[in-house]
This record gives structure tokens, C-alpha cells and sequence, in this order.
């Protein structure tokens, strides 16, 4: 009877031990603690008892251990929200989500890929490998892990990933061990974002945690800029033309100002009869008249000439530089574009005429409002003269 006490007594301070450690390391009962408990154990029932106790142990460990693994990782999630909710740029967002990941689990291989629910391609945003960034590319839905996650709506967690396997049109490496969490909005997949190792047996039940959290941040936040991209550009376009308009006139404008040694020659165009194609045609065939216009200055723009519908029937053109010879050039082809495109109503047919007056920054103006005044008073000679003609100021 004392020696089964004493026997108790013994494996009390081991298992106390064993409780002091748990949540410090993955595995705390070595082969060496297992082998000097069951020794110190005398009847069967108590070895059965023992080795429940241990398992019980072993399991609270590992939930312990993963805790304190995730919460560790917290702080890097914390700082990546933070990252998410102060830029816009996809580019650092993406190559954020990439660092991120980095620092909590192998990324031998790591791509993000956007999905449209119904489209047979995968739009792989971001692909990288050994450091190694790659162009974005698309993918067939198909037979691969990233389908599979999409179609599942679950986490792909294979052991192994051969060549004949892979999803992805980049690198060479032939990758043993990956992950591929979906990204879930709403109840519809927007993405997938993996990980993938030349290691066996690389990642854990906390790595897709991790994923799912980051995938999720990234991807929010990319609708996001997207949703303000677009909404800016619906801001800074005409919508009748599809020019810029007049805010995104004055914006662009002051930015060339003020880039020092930057010449710039501005083009006023208005047309000479919008009023009276109204009131003959009515105001479709008046818009018609300012579309067929918008379109002969989108046939002239280039990276150094850009168009804007100004208001009404005003229009401006900026043009980078200040060649004469060009700016008769643009002139002469908006102008030919015009008489080539009549529009056509019944046995009627009305080709648009303009008037447009010409101002170089800085000689005829060092803002953009006296240099737009000085093309104003330029266009209102030409009207003045019979309009259908360009006089430089």
C-alpha cells in the first residue's frame, strides 16, 4: 500500500510538471517522461487511467500551443489591417499579403487569384516564387487544387503537390506540401490565396486560419479601391462623351503648371451651330452632334494630347508641348475626322463645325485661368471671323 502511494506521489509531480509546461512547446511528453510513467504504473487499470490522462493532456496542449501560436501571429494580422484600411494601391496590398504570409508560414510558392462567379477563367492577380514575382495571368477552371477550393467552397490542404498537378502557368518548383483557402463573401467564392512548399508536410489546422484572415483583409480591400476607382473615374468623365470633363480638366491642367519647364498648349474648340441643330433637330440629334465631336477628339489624343468636354458645347484639348506645326497638325485632323462623319438624317446631312482658339503656357498665360482665358479670347476672334477656323492667341 505505500509503495502505490509513493508511486502516486511520483506521477502527481510528473504530471504537474507536464501541466507547468503546457502551451510551451508542441509535444510536451517525450518518449523518455511516456516510458518512466508506465514503469512507475503497477496495475493495468491504472496504466489505462494514466494514459487517458496523458492523451487528455497531450490534446489541452495542442489547443494551447495553437493559441498562443495564433495570438503571437495577431499582432502581424493587426498591422496588416492597419495597412489595409490606409491605402488604396492595389499593388501594396497585394505584395503586403505577401509579406504577411511570409513571416507566419512557408511560401516557397504564394498567389493570389480572383474568381467571377460564372467565368470559366481564374484571374491570377499575384504569383510569386522564390522570390520571384510573375506577370498576372489567367487560368481554365479545371482539374486543379484552385478549382477545387472554388467549387467546394472549402480549404484544399493536400500532402503532396506533383508537376501534373499544379495550378498556376509560373515557376519551376516542384512544390511537396501546399494550401488553398477560398476567400468567401457573401456566400459566393471571390478568391483563393495559397501557399505552397518544397517541405513535407508544411502547414497546419492555424495556417488556414491565418489565410482565411489575411485572404479575406486583401480581398476586401481591393473591392474597395476598385469600387473608388471607379467611382473616382465616374467622377473626372463626361457621360454623354466619355471625355473628361471639366473637373478633371482643371486638375490635370494645374499638375502640368506645376511641373517646372513643362510647355503646354491648350486648344479651346466650341462648336459653331449646336443651337440651331437643336431647335431644326431636336436635342438627340444635338447630342449626337456633340458625340460625333468627342469622338474627332478621341481620334486625335495620344499620351501628349488628352481631351475634355469642357460644358455645353465647350471642349478643351491639352496638348504637352508647344509646337505650332503640331498643333496645326491636331487641328487639320480633327477637322477632316469632322467632314468625314456627317450625320446623316433623311436626305439631310449635317457636318459638325467648330471654332477653336489656341493659348501657350507660359507665354499667354501662367495659371490656368489666364492661360484658359487667352484661349478664350483666341476662339472667340475665330467665331468672330465666321467661325470654322483656329486663331492662335
Amino acid at each position: 500500500m505505500g509503495k502505490h502511494k509513493e508511486n502516486i506521489h511520483q506521477i502527481l509531480g510528473i504530471i504537474t510538471k507536464l501541466l507547468k509546461k503546457i502551451g510551451t512547446e508542441k509535444n510536451i511528453i517525450s518518449g523518455d517522461t511516456y516510458k518512466e510513467i508506465i514503469r512507475t504504473v503497477g496495475e493495468d487499470s491504472d496504466k489505462q487511467v494514466v494514459e487517458s490522462l496523458l492523451s487528455q493532456l497531450q490534446k489541452v496542449n495542442v489547443q494551447m500551443e495553437n493559441m498562443s501560436w495564433l495570438n503571437k501571429h495577431y499582432i502581424i494580422l493587426h498591422d496588416f489591417a492597419q495597412v489595409c484600411s490606409k491605402t488604396l494601391n492595389e499593388e501594396v496590398l497585394l505584395k503586403k499579403a505577401y509579406e504577411m504570409v511570409s513571416q507566419v508560414m512557408p511560401t516557397d510558392s504564394f498567389f493570389i487569384a480572383l474568381y467571377t462567379e460564372g467565368n470559366p477563367l481564374i484571374h491570377f492577380i499575384f504569383m510569386v516564387e522564390n522570390g520571384i514575382f510573375y506577370p498576372q495571368d489567367y487560368i481554365k477552371m479545371g482539374n486543379n487544387f484552385t478549382t477545387r477550393a472554388i467549387t467546394t467552397k472549402e480549404i484544399v490542404h493536400p500532402r503532396k503537390v506533383s508537376l501534373d498537378q499544379t495550378d498556376t502557368t509560373f515557376g519551376v518548383t516542384d512544390t511537396k506540401s501546399g494550401i488553398f483557402v477560398p476567400v468567401i463573401i457573401d456566400d459566393h467564392v471571390k478568391a483563393v490565396i495559397s501557399a505552397q512548399s518544397v517541405s513535407d508536410f508544411a502547414y497546419r489546422k492555424e495556417h488556414e486560419e491565418l489565410l482565411q484572415i489575411i485572404g479575406n483583409q486583401v480581398i476586401n480591400s481591393i473591392e474597395t479601391a476598385r469600387l473608388y476607382e471607379k467611382i473616382y473615374l465616374m467622377s473626372q468623365t463626361d457621360e454623354l462623351t466619355g471625355l473628361k470633363n471639366h473637373r478633371a480638366f482643371h486638375n490635370d491642367l494645374s499638375k502640368l503648371i506645376s511641373s517646372e519647364g513643362q510647355e503646354i498648349t491648350l486648344m479651346m474648340i466650341d462648336s459653331d451651330r449646336l443651337k440651331k441643330v437643336n431647335d431644326n433637330f431636336g436635342h438627340d440629334i444635338g447630342d449626337l452632334y456633340l458625340r460625333v465631336l468627342a469622338d474627332g477628339i478621341k481620334s486625335i489624343c495620344d499620351e501628349n494630347v488628352v481631351g475634355y468636354r469642357y460644358a455645353g458645347d465647350e471642349f478643351m484639348i491639352i496638348i504637352k508641348g508647344s509646337s505650332q506645326h503640331r498643333v496645326d497638325q491636331i487641328y487639320e485632323e480633327l477637322a477632316e475626322y469632322l467632314a468625314q462623319h456627317p450625320i446623316r438624317i433623311s436626305d439631310c446631312e449635317i457636318t459638325v463645325s467648330i471654332s477653336s482658339g489656341v493659348a501657350t503656357y507660359p507665354m499667354n498665360g501662367s495659371s490656368v485661368d489666364t492661360l484658359k482665358k487667352s484661349a478664350d479670347q483666341a476662339q472667340y476672334k475665330a467665331k468672330k471671323q465666321g467661325g470654322n477656323q483656329m486663331v492662335t492667341s
